[in-house]
């Protein structure tokens, strides 16, 4: 009987699907990752069937990732039967009820018959494991969850994801690819992928998401970094909302642009590069407004005396400042965190894994520290955690998620300079007002040529090794201002040959481990330059999806996902 009802269905269906048409109204995702890095997904599909036998879904460059789980359901509630292994060469009353798993050359393909023409709203859930990747420095998943070429165009796609954990800004970041839409953190926690314009026969949903260490604990292991992963995904990509303009806009546009270009362009973006240090250029008037000449000679005289008699933000302005405007690389991050460990209270050793991290001693004192240096110092035991071990990474994780705090000791640190600058007369008066236009009085722009007189010096270290010895007291110092020209590294191997054996700062440290200690502290400058120019950067209204921080998906790019494919739909 029930053969005789499965192939009156069939008959019918095939009469009437000349009336409809193969449509997919909606594909809802739901994903659930568990800390095993599973992830449990359910996907709802609001479609018109008007041909083939049954729906299937391309799950391929699949791995290590296993599909488990498998269950589908219609809009009777109806339970389908799991066949487990799919024949796909059977009628469409054979298939009706039931679902499997197809095994393809490239993966799976997830399969279930559609049993019927007409419209329909298929719920399937599986789950696959191994979806978080473990990296070298994060977690990550980057996945496929709706491949592209389907059997008819979706009107509207949705992704939710959820984790152990809340997500949101401070651990995780997302990139969307494949789809014209949006990514985002939801206030539950979740993370939202949507489509939210015309989707094409080439659109695809790919989901890329980084997450902070302690989250997921993973089988899946990946000897790689999470920024190896991001670059290929990036390739092609474009995040923005930017639509085709009409002839006439466009016309309007340019000549806009020949008005107002550079009022309202060319002079903020040159601003703005020569902050982050992309523009280096030299700006004639503003070295002779710090330096008294307008152009620098090429070979200085030397001097052994301490510029600024050892102030490091006033030598760090003079140091930042050759070639007129800043050169935006931070270099008083290493030479504060040089301070810090010249005067013990942070040491850096190699860790149970072998790799190098700062431990804090808190019964140092910092009263030989400045302002700046202090509000650093807090800056790097919040980044250090619970355990008051600063790691490498742990200080980069931390500075990109707190963007803002960087930026407001920025503030601090310029205007200590400003202020010290000023009252030391180095600084006309009425022309200390903008960081960026200094003025120095004639002691002031002596006292910065001097510093630029110890710094050949410095460059010329082994040329005076007769000397050394009565000046191995004040390496450290030395090294501290040989970091904030960028030359601390060389610096540092000319004192090793003079003496290997020296050693510097309290507790001491040999010469021979100085170059690392100086490579070391370069990651935390450049961790520091890349959270204030994100503070800093131009908004771009609901964008800004390209750094990971949510907004508009990417058409193009999302390269080396896992689980997806071609095709798909009905078949």
């Amino acid at each position: 009987m029930k053969r005789f009802f499965l192939s009156v269905m069939a008959v019918l269906s095939a009469i009437t699907a000349f009336g409809y048409q193969p449509e997919i109204k909606d594909i809802d995702i739901r994903v659930s990752l568990d800390t095993a890095g599973t992830a449990h997904i359910t996907e709802v599909w609001d479609v018109v069937v008007a041909s083939g036998t049954e729906w299937y879904l391309v799950r391929e460059n699949l791995g290590d990732i296993s599909i488990l789980n498998l269950q589908v359901t219609d809009e009777t509630n109806a339970q389908y039967l799991n066949e487990g292994r799919w024949d796909v060469d059977r009628s469409l009353e054979r298939k009706a009820f039931k679902c499997g798993l197809h095994k393809t050359s490239e993966g799976y393909e997830i399969c279930w018959g559609v049993g019927s023409y007409g419209p329909h709203v298929f719920t399937v859930s599986y789950d696959m494991t191994n979806a978080v990747k473990s990296l070298n420095d994060y977690d990550m998943l980057h996945m496929q969850f709706v491949s592209d070429q389907l059997s008819a165009l979706p009107g509207h796609v949705r992704l939710t994801l959820e984790a152990p954990v809340p997500l949101n800004a401070e651990n995780s970041r997302i990139w969307g690819f494949g789809y014209e839409g949006t990514t985002a953190w939801s206030e539950a926690g979740e993370v939202v992928a949507e489509s939210t314009e015309h989707v094409y026969s080439n659109s695809s949903l790919i989901l890329l998401l980084r997450f902070d260490k302690g989250i997921f604990s993973s089988a899946s292991v990946q000897d790689r970094s999470f920024d190896e992963v991001l670059e290929k995904a990036l390739e092609g990509s474009h995040f923005g909302d930017e639509k085709e303009d009409s002839f006439a806009e466009t016309f309007l546009g340019f000549i806009m642009f020949l008005v107002f270009c550079w009022v309202f362009v060319v002079l903020p973006i040159k601003s703005f590069l020569q902050v982050i240090g992309v523009v280096k250029y030299k700006d004639r008037k503003r070295i002779q407004k710090i330096f008294g000449v307008k152009k620098l000679p090429k070979y200085f005289e030397w001097s052994r005396t301490l510029p600024f008699n050892g102030d490091i933000g006033n030598t760090y302005y003079v140091a930042s400042h050759v070639n007129g405007a800043d050169d935006g690389k931070f270099s008083i991050i290493p030479a504060i965190m040089l301070h810090l460990m010249y005067e013990g209270i942070i040491v850096m050793r190699k860790g149970s894994n072998g790799k190098k991290e700062f431990h804090f001693d808190d019964s140092a004192s910092t009263q030989n520290l400045s302002k700046t240096e202090l509000e650093f110092l807090d800056i790097l035991k919040k980044a250090s955690g619970d355990d008051n071990i600063l790691q490498e990474r742990e200080f980069k994780r931390w500075t990109e998620s707190h963007p803002s705090p960087v930026n407001d000791w920025v503030k601090t640190m310029r205007e200590e300079v400003r202020v010290n600058l000023r009252d030391s007369g180095y600084l006309l008066p009425g022309k200390d007002r903008a960081f960026e236009l200094f003025e120095f009085s004639p002691e002031g722009q002596k006292e910065a040529m001097q510093a630029l007189n110890f710094r050949q010096y410095l460059k010329d270290f082994t040329i005076i090794n007769e000397r050394y010895a009565p000046e191995v007291a004040l390496w450290g110092k030395y090294l501290i201002v040989a970091s904030l020209f960028g030359i601390a590294d060389k610096v540092a191997k000319d004192m090793n040959k003079l003496a290997p054996t020296a050693s510097v700062g309290v507790p001491e440290m040999h010469v021979a481990d100085i170059n690392d200690v100086v490579m070391f502290t370069n990651v935390f400058r450049s961790a520091t330059r890349f959270a204030y120019t994100l503070a800093n950067a131009p908004s771009g209204g609901s964008g800004g999806s390209s750094g990971g921080w949510g907004g508009h998906s990417s058409f193009g790019g999302g390269g080396g996902f896992s689980g997806g494919g071609h095709g798909g739909g009905s078949r």
